[in-house]
């Protein structure tokens, strides 16, 4: 991607997080970008173009992430290492997260749902298959992979959610140190009973 494309991006980012889809418009994002409003349109065709833009790359990045715990040599460290490249996801690529997974406007969603639906369903499908991994190995109780995958998801947006909307002030270190406690505390859930 050239650079005047990620300056592009990241304004539009910006503006989407502050004022949602309806109040970004092209102008907004050329003047926040530091371009004319009609060099944007070099880029981007209209609105609707430079928000699919948003969102897939955010998708593309979050996989980036993800994929990179494939370097684990159990699928227990693949998991493990999954839910680290999550929380470094959550706090080093901050505005993606907000706008991949917690202000997403699903009012506009329809109109970009159709080319969206695999970048939106790939990091389900991988801890889906890491958690399946896991059971397959033994390290982790046969259950429905699927549903696991979810509760862990789920658990840990929630988590990034709490910080995200200021209901907690920790230092990064506390967070991260918080997140290892909750993720291990689920992860004993799940291999109680196990005699590995």
């Amino acid at each position: 991607m050239n650079e005047t494309k990620e300056i592009i991006l990241s304004a539009a980012c910006d503006i989407y997080l502050l004022e949602g889809y309806q109040g970004m418009s092209m102008r907004k994002v050329a003047v926040k970008a530091g371009i004319s409003p009609t060099a944007i349109y070099r880029h981007y065709e209209n609105k609707e173009a430079l928000h699919h833009q948003v969102l897939r790359e955010g998708f593309r990045t979050f996989d980036s992430y993800l994929q990179s715990a494939l370097v684990g040599k159990t699928a227990l460290d693949r998991l493990n290492l999954a839910a680290e490249r999550f929380f470094a996801f959550a706090t080093e690529q901050k505005k993606y997260y907000e706008i991949l997974f917690l202000t997403m406007d699903h009012t506009v969603e329809h109109k970009v749902k159709g080319a969206l639906v695999k970048d939106a369903t790939v990091s389900k499908v991988f801890m889906v298959d890491r958690v399946r991994d896991c059971m397959l190995e033994g390290s982790l109780k046969q259950d429905d992979p699927e549903e696991v995958a979810t509760l862990l998801l789920a658990t840990c947006n929630g988590f990034f959610g709490f910080y995200v909307s200021k209901k907690a002030s920790d230092t990064p270190q506390e967070m991260k140190a918080k997140y290892d406690r909750m993720y291990r505390r689920l992860l004993n859930g799940l291999t109680r009973g196990l005699t590995c």
